[in-house]
């Protein structure tokens, strides 16, 4: 047994297995986004703006967002959208997304394993990589749709990688890679200066790291993004403030940073289950701890938007690159003072295994929905829907609902409701006991509202309908 745990697995069944966990996350992943967008559970608000400037870009065409009204890059400034966007040069099927956000979300399992077994027994090492791919922020970012944050941790476990070994060159390449999926990220890797200097005792690294991530992120909000359209970056602030007006108030009043870093007590269980999905350790290693309490901090400091304080949605996807690095080192240590302690490794894997199996049990881990009969059913609405959704002609601009706008979106011209803005056609599904947010911001009753006043106008009629579906014509347009 002690053999066992100071060699972990035989030569290279331990990279087997690494490959096996992610085969398995990745199918499990793909087929959790996949089911929930064929059960019409996408949400346009997020997916279709991905979706529609993904098509554009693979189409030479201008990237303009018709649910934002902003160019792609005015909107959030991720130049990684342009390699992304030959996607549909293979497939035009929105779903080759979802394919691609599980599996790259998977493959940081291999840098952080990598990382992890030059220091730790083996069966440690592939234990941590486990605690990031089955992570909840993972599992959430992995079935809530398409974002673009969702390749950030694969880049970023490359960079610690690459930093941790000291191959500067590739290092680089990976901070600009990651810097390019979107403005902000240049912030949280700023702080990752601290962290050379650290372990590295690398001064000029160090420097050049937090110069050029702080230099991209306020040349991009400051400069790119307004010349392209966006009059008031309004991410992370108070409503109606510019960003350095609130992060002038929070040095002004350090107090609020406390408060709102701490409070409503949401925030303080998003931080206890963060940590203890890692058996807590990550909270120890302290040169990491600037840039984890960074990435909450631009979460929980921001009173505009209230969803970013949880562990689910796309929120935490980096932290569990940070948290999983943090977990490796802080594993090093416990195991190198407590060596004297028979099966101390074993030991410590399997108080990891417990906090995190445990809190995935105790939470609503997405994964749990495999395991529910009622996530496969299909429903008689859903035939209604996609007959209706099949008989708008392509090219056509079309105005629809939150969760149908995902599979309408491959065209110039696609609207939000309210928002029909003289649209081609109009798609509504009006079968009860929706969720609200199928509406965004209406509901069932509005959304009927609507349909009974664009057929009063005389402008639209209905000429196809299936069970509570009904696709409306603009006939003053001659389409």
């Amino acid at each position: 047994m002690q053999v066992f745990v100071k060699r972990g697995l035989s030569k290279k069944a331990d990279f087997w297995a690494i490959v096996l966990v992610f085969l398995l996350f990745s199918f499990l992943y793909s087929l959790l986004s996949v089911i929930r967008h064929n059960h019409f559970q996408s949400q346009g608000i997020d997916f279709s703006i991905y979706d529609q400037s993904l098509w554009l870009y693979s189409k030479f065409k201008y990237p303009y967002s018709t649910v934002t009204s902003l160019h792609d890059l005015a909107d959030r400034f991720r130049p990684i959208m342009f390699p992304l966007s030959t996607l549909y040069w293979f497939s035009e099927n929105e779903r080759i997304l979802l394919l691609f956000q599980s599996v790259i979300l998977s493959s940081a399992v291999f840098p952080i394993w990598l990382i992890a077994k030059r220091y730790l027994p083996k069966i440690l090492a592939i234990v941590i990589a486990f605690l990031y791919i089955d992570f909840i922020g993972i599992q959430a970012t992995a079935v809530y749709d398409f974002h673009e944050m969702s390749l950030l941790p694969f880049f970023l476990a490359w960079l610690f990688y690459f930093l941790l070994r000291g191959k500067w060159i590739y290092y680089f390449i990976a901070l600009f890679i990651s810097l390019s999926v979107r403005e902000h990220v240049g912030f949280l890797l700023a702080t990752l200066g601290i962290y050379v200097w650290l372990v590295k005792k690398n001064a000029r690294i160090a420097i050049a790291t937090l110069l050029i991530s702080l230099i991209w992120s306020i040349v991009a909000i400051k400069v790119f993004m307004p010349a392209l359209g966006q009059e008031g970056y309004q991410s992370f602030v108070r409503e109606g403030e510019p960003l350095e007006d609130t992060l002038l108030g929070y040095f002004v009043n350090p107090l609020a940073i406390v408060n709102n870093f701490f409070l409503p007590v949401q925030k303080m269980q998003t931080l206890f289950w963060s940590f203890f999905s890692f058996g807590l350790i990550p909270i120890f290693y302290l040169p990491l701890t600037i840039t984890v309490f960074f990435q909450f901090a631009s979460r929980f400091l921001d009173q505009l938007h209230p969803i970013r304080w949880t562990i689910f949605y796309h929120y935490s996807a980096e932290l569990a690159v940070l948290l999983a690095v943090s977990t490796v080192f802080t594993s090093r240590f416990i195991l190198e003072r407590f060596k004297g302690i028979k099966y101390s490794a074993l030991i410590l894997v399997m108080l990891l295994m417990f906090a995190h199996v445990g809190t995935n049990l105790l939470l609503n881990s997405p994964l749990k929905n495999l395991l529910k009969p009622q996530f496969y059913k299909h429903q008689s609405w859903m035939d209604n829907t996609r007959l209706v959704l099949a008989q708008v002609p392509k090219n056509a601009s079309v105005a629809s609902q939150n969760n149908l706008l995902p599979h309408l979106s491959h065209r110039e011209k696609i609207y939000l409701l309210p928002n029909v803005n003289n649209a081609d056609y109009v798609v509504v599904d009006l079968h009860s006991g929706q969720d609200d947010w199928n509406f965004y911001n209406q509901d069932l009753g509005g959304t009927r509202s609507i349909l009974v006043q664009l057929v009063k106008s005389n402008s639209y009629k209905v000429i196809i309908s299936s069970g509570d579906v009904y696709l409306l014509k603009n006939f003053d347009k001659n389409i």
